[in-house]
């Protein structure tokens, strides 16, 4: 202990005052002594430091008290810090705003401490200065970097939803206050998950910052815009004072949008639906203006309308109908509101009955029958799809195993089954255990599946091929509508190729669509897969069928969809008359 003494007593001796004045200078810190003694505590010592951060010189300063480096910006708070230290002489340290000579501001990292006498009174103040300017705005320009980053989409560098509603808030009282008009753009992308699902995420990405930058374009540079959701984009325009611009604008954007994209080398259509709603007429805040745009978006997706399509009012009944439709679902299904009507199959070329497809009907004991068009997309969206479907895969399999039970022609009858269900994790398990209820053979079950599902084979090509497996039958329903690739045709373990009635109406009137019908059937027969029409209405519709080699009708002509009794009746002859013929008779 005492050998540590004798060192540092050594060590004091030799620093003097003026070496670590010297010292202090080469370290580029700030340094000025202060006599408390003295009237107004002023400087009575500034080093090069000092001169070099303030810009001040000596001769400027001395004899003055430092609060000429003071200045509107310069914190009071920490002044009170510095104030209550010298009071109370103790150390403290702040970080404040000081101002040098020429006005402009800097960073200080100030150290306050005192010297005192014998008699523990403070003979001098000295304050230590470090200009931390550079590391305090680097710091500042971090954080509001990382503040905007939290408000804009990271693909696009829209905003996001968030920011984007806040803002709009905003803008709608300014709207307003000021007696002005404004508008919400709602846009949606169509096939978005098939351009993700097909070319990948990247080029995904890629879409959604061409689609960013035609938003862009379209509109003035303050115009508020944000992406909502995967595929969706909202804009605000305010301050509108002609009401007419706005369809200027959404024409504008349409036609930018229907501008082809290049994406992976290769240029691609992308449709999309657009649903605009008005300030103050379709709403007074931002809630009621979205959710009216979404609305009009919808109807527009809904009804494959080509372009801008304006919030009507009636659109909210038909959204109070389909609240009412989907609390009533439920209820429906346990009350036996539901039945199915079974729609033949027919051999075109024997004109025999070759099987049948069963199809949901529900007859509401008030509003009579419900079109499958208007409660199917609404069970899909919800989830109940999946309750439903599996009732009617039951009930399928158990009314052709009772018709079998009781004499009449083994058939395959087919079943419908949505993306909801055929993704759900249980499916294969729920047809396994539906055909072992209901002691069906799994030969005479069809499961038709749609067109969209193809468009990600590897997803679905195992339960798929479990299926098959299994002995069960599967069809490709509605082909020609989705966007399937041949090649997902050819590599998954499909039987039936059924044509979309679509392309069926206006055969054999339009050599267009006569011509596109025959390379489907074309296709289908290449592929070894069983072809199937649906839709067909006329005798000239089947004769060109018929000719050109297409397997399997099904529509009114022979037949519309029966009820149990009916389709009974039917089962009875193998051989079905064009219903035009027993018309007649």
């Amino acid at each position: 202990m005492d050998d540590q003494l004798a060192f540092q007593s050594s060590f004091e001796s030799i620093i003097d005052a003026s070496a670590l004045l010297r010292a202090i200078d080469l370290m580029g810190v700030g340094l000025a002594i202060t006599d408390p003694r003295l009237q107004d505590n002023p400087l009575v010592y500034v080093n090069r430091g000092f001169e070099e951060i303030t810009g001040y010189s000596r001769e400027e300063v001395l004899l003055r008290n430092p609060r000429f480096l003071q200045g509107a910006e310069t914190n009071k708070e920490q002044l009170e810090v510095i104030r209550q230290a010298i009071l109370s002489g103790r150390s403290s340290t702040v970080t404040i705003k000081n101002y040098k000579k020429d006005g402009s501001t800097f960073w200080n990292q100030f150290t306050i401490s005192p010297i005192f006498d014998s008699d523990g009174q403070p003979l001098y103040f000295i304050g230590l200065q470090l200009d931390v300017t550079q590391e305090i705005e680097e710091r500042r320009a971090s954080t509001e970097q990382i503040r905007q980053l939290s408000n804009l989409d990271p693909i696009t560098h829209l905003l996001n939803m968030s920011r984007f509603r806040e803002l709009m808030h905003a803008e709608l009282l300014k709207a307003e206050a000021e007696k002005k008009t404004a508008a919400v753009f709602h846009v949606n992308l169509n096939r978005f998950r098939y351009i993700n699902e097909s070319y990948g995420e990247s080029t995904g990405n890629e879409l959604l910052r061409q689609v960013a930058d035609r938003l862009r374009s379209s509109f003035a540079e303050e115009t508020l815009m944000c992406r909502s959701f995967a595929d969706e984009f909202i804009v605000l325009v305010s301050d509108i004072s002609d009401p007419l611009f706005i369809h200027t604008l959404a024409l504008g954007l349409s036609d930018a949008l229907h501008e082809p994209y290049v994406l992976a080398g290769e240029e691609i259509q992308i449709g999309f639906g657009m649903g605009i709603s008005l300030f103050p007429d379709d709403g007074p805040d931002v809630t009621q203006l979205l959710k009216h745009a979404e609305l009009a978006l919808k109807e527009a997706k809904e009804e494959a309308l080509n372009g801008p399509h304006y919030f009507d009012y009636y659109l909210m009944d038909k959204l109070l109908e389909r609240v009412s439709l989907e609390q009533k679902m439920a209820r429906a299904l346990a009350e036996g509101q539901f039945e199915l009507h079974f729609q033949p199959k027919v051999d075109s070329a024997t004109v025999n009955l070759t099987g049948y497809e069963a199809l949901i009907r529900w007859n509401d004991p008030v509003q009579g029958y419900i079109p499958p068009n208007t409660f199917i997309p609404i069970a899909e969206d919800t989830g109940f799809i999946v309750e439903l479907g599996e009732w009617v895969l039951r009930e399928a399999c158990r009314a052709n195993k009772q018709w079998q039970d009781n004499g009449f022609p083994k058939l395959p009858i087919s079943v419908n089954v949505s993306a909801v269900q055929f993704r759900h994790p249980q499916f294969l398990r729920t047809v396994e255990n539906v055909l072992k209820e209901t002691g069906l053979a799994p030969q005479y079950l069809e499961l038709e599946v749609t067109e969209s599902l193809l468009n990600n084979p590897v997803i679905i090509k195992e339960t798929l091929v479990a299926l098959q497996e299994r002995g069960i039958s599967l069809s490709v329903d509605d082909f020609g509508t989705g966007y399937s690739s041949i090649n997902y045709l050819k590599s998954l373990p499909l039987q039936v190729l059924k044509i979309d009635r679509a392309f069926i109406q206006e055969t054999p009137f339009s050599e267009r669509d006569s011509l596109l019908l025959l390379s489907i059937i074309q296709l289908g027969k290449s592929l070894g897969m069983t072809v199937l029409a649906e839709g067909v209405e006329t005798k000239e519709q089947f004769d060109f069928l018929q000719k050109h080699g297409c397997d399997q009708i099904q529509g009114f002509y022979y037949s519309r969809p029966l009820n149990v009794s009916d389709m009974e009746k039917l089962l009875k002859e193998r051989k079905i008359k064009p219903l035009d013929h027993m018309d007649s008779a």
